[in-house]
């Protein structure tokens, strides 16, 4: 059986997609950003390769060897990660809280090796343990709850399986950047008129970010006090047009964001370490954490690494993606 079975039945079909949840408000402003921009951050779109390379990088040598693999990806967003997973001759099961499903759908959902549903992460309509490969990018730290999200997760790996999730990190950027400020005000408007709000904001500061992209000390100065997000100097060879649409889709994302939870990675070490997950590997990017774990099996063959492999990626052009 290449798609588990649902264990519980849907509460709605939200157009023809099983739904197991009720809409929130701040669900709704994250599901409007993505109907909006639902090709915005596909390869197919863009013509570069950015979330493949970040895929690839998440996955390690697990990215080669995904055919006839049963795999979770939580939090699919519009379905850029589900897009390259695809390519593969693995069975997908793509989830997400907001109506970016709709989204997804509309970008892959003829693909008869995918399956998406509406499904918070926390409650997962699937018994455990069904999937060899569990894989949530950029979804836990939006989360009420981290380090539960994560153990949910888990649960749903195989003996033998792999998760794989990353989460923002602790850093000097944290605290200095002013972007809380529009947070707060962010929050208390529809989903609407947040999206006109950070769409102006971007009109405004990224004139800015243009301008000083070739010369780091500027760009992290400007950084602090600018509330947007751009990706000049990470992706230089995004054309004008694809920097912007970027740029108004993780701005509101940023800033529209009800919950953001950061970490550090003596923190992560110690939830992946409780799970009790062996041959743990834990990536340290400029603002994320990214993490790969595998659930033990009971086959004495499994081999089984001593110590986490901590690696470290620096620089202006490393980006989460």
């Amino acid at each position: 059986m290449k798609f588990p079975e649902f264990n519980t039945p849907p509460k709605s079909d939200f157009h023809g997609i099983p739904t197991f949840v009720d809409d929130e408000p701040y669900v709704s402003a994250f599901g409007l950003q993505w109907l909006k921009h639902a090709k915005t951050q596909l390869d197919s779109h863009t013509g570069l390769t950015i979330t493949r390379d970040r895929l690839s990088r998440m996955c390690g040598p697990l990215y080669s060897q995904l055919d006839g693999k049963v795999v979770l990806e939580a939090g699919c967003g519009a379905g850029r990660f589900t897009e390259v997973l695809l390519e593969s001759a693995s069975f997908i099961t793509a989830v997400d809280l907001s109506a970016a499903v709709l989204a997804n759908y509309e970008n892959n959902g003829k693909n008869p090796k995918l399956r998406i549903a509406r499904a918070s992460i926390t409650e997962l309509p699937f018994e455990k343990e069904q999937f060899d490969i569990v894989f949530c990018p950029g979804v836990v730290q939006h989360t009420p709850n981290p380090s539960k999200s994560i153990s949910e997760l888990y649960k749903q790996v195989k003996p033998g399986g792999w998760l794989i999730f990353d989460q923002y990190r602790y850093n000097l950027s944290t605290i200095l950047k002013v972007t809380w400020i529009f947070r707060l005000i962010l929050k208390r408007l529809s989903p609407e008129k947040g999206l006109i709000l950070t769409d102006w904001l971007v009109k405004i500061w990224l004139p800015a970010h243009r301008k000083v992209a070739k010369n780091r000390i500027l760009e992290i100065l400007l950084f602090r006090i600018s509330p947007i997000t751009s990706h000049f100097a990470g992706y230089p060879n995004m054309s004008e047009d694809d920097q912007i649409a970027w740029a108004r889709l993780n701005t509101h994302d940023n800033l529209t964001d009800f919950h953001k939870h950061h970490t550090s990675v003596h923190r992560i070490k110690k939830v992946v370490k409780k799970l009790g997950a062996i041959n743990q590997y834990f990536c340290i990017m400029p603002y994320t954490i990214e993490v790969r774990c595998q659930k033990p099996a009971e086959d004495e063959g499994t081999t089984i690494s001593e110590k986490p492999a901590i690696r470290k990626l620096k620089g202006s052009n490393v980006v989460s993606g």
